[in-house]
């Protein structure tokens, strides 16, 4: 989801006896606009296994863009467009932060469900990434309750796979370490643009998911208490998480290009 960080100018428009070759309007000031990019068109040949996962991501973009939209009224509505950042404001970048991150749970989460049973049928990446897996945690040692009833389950295979993204994403993706093991579960360990730096380098971005998600835990429901910290300028929040160098693993399976999220001004 490309990241577009652009300024607006407001005019005021010139009086009526303005000299002529005088500029119609004048600039009072200028606003800085945050918005989502267009989505490109859904990958041609998409197979079947990542349907859902494309259908997750575009509705992920829609609540994201719609929360950037509304910042950017709110903010165009004041008198002066580039004054503090009021806390209404950084709610709605907040929204933004954990409304991201919540898609990419869900994402990942649908990708794995959907693509494993195809990925683990043959021998390659994603079954040896399964089978050592479960050769150090699951079957190393005393075996939990869950493993047991996976094995005698009536269909093992399915049970085992679901056991496996549990693992993998527990209840929420928690930074690069965690889109680390989903990319190596997927096969793609090899793809170059989705190596450990670049995964790793969104950890910022999760780190600020934690914050934003702490803070909630820390404020009273009825109005009294604080939080600890201020989001910077929402524009210059998203500039810190590198959005240039996001990629998006969603249509990765069976040769899908990934789609690189960029930043621009």
């Amino acid at each position: 989801m490309p990241v577009i960080v652009r300024e607006l100018a407001r005019t005021r428009p010139a009086a009526p006896q303005a000299p002529r070759g005088f500029c119609k309007g004048e600039t009072l000031s200028r606003l800085t606009l945050v918005e989502l990019s267009a989505l490109p068109r859904k990958p041609h040949g998409c197979p079947p296994e990542v349907e859902r996962s494309w259908a997750r991501l575009v509705a992920t973009h829609k609540s994201v863009a719609g929360l950037f939209t509304t910042l950017n009224e709110l903010r165009a509505a004041q008198d002066d467009m580039r004054g503090a950042v009021s806390e209404t404001h950084r709610d709605q970048a907040r929204a933004a932060i954990v409304f991201t991150a919540a898609g990419i749970d869900a994402c990942l989460r649908t990708l794995l469900r959907d693509a494993l049973p195809t990925l683990l049928s043959t021998a390659g990446d994603a079954h040896g990434a399964f089978v050592a897996h479960f050769m150090a945690n699951r079957l190393a040692g005393e075996m939990t309750n869950a493993t047991k009833k996976a094995v005698v389950d009536i269909d093992p295979r399915s049970a085992l796979i679901d056991l496996y993204v549990q693992d993998l994403t527990g209840s929420s993706i928690q930074g690069g370490a965690d889109l680390i093991r989903c990319r190596n579960a997927l096969g793609l360990k090899s793809d170059p643009d989705l190596n450990d730096a670049i995964l790793k380098g969104h950890q910022p971005f999760f780190n600020a998911r934690h914050e934003v998600v702490h803070e909630l835990d820390l404020i009273d429901p009825s109005g009294r208490g604080s939080r600890s910290r201020r989001l910077p300028h929402p524009g210059a929040l998203i500039g810190q998480q590198r959005p240039d160098r996001l990629r998006q693993p969603l249509p990765a399976v069976r040769g899908a290009r990934p789609h690189r999220l960029r930043l621009r001004r």
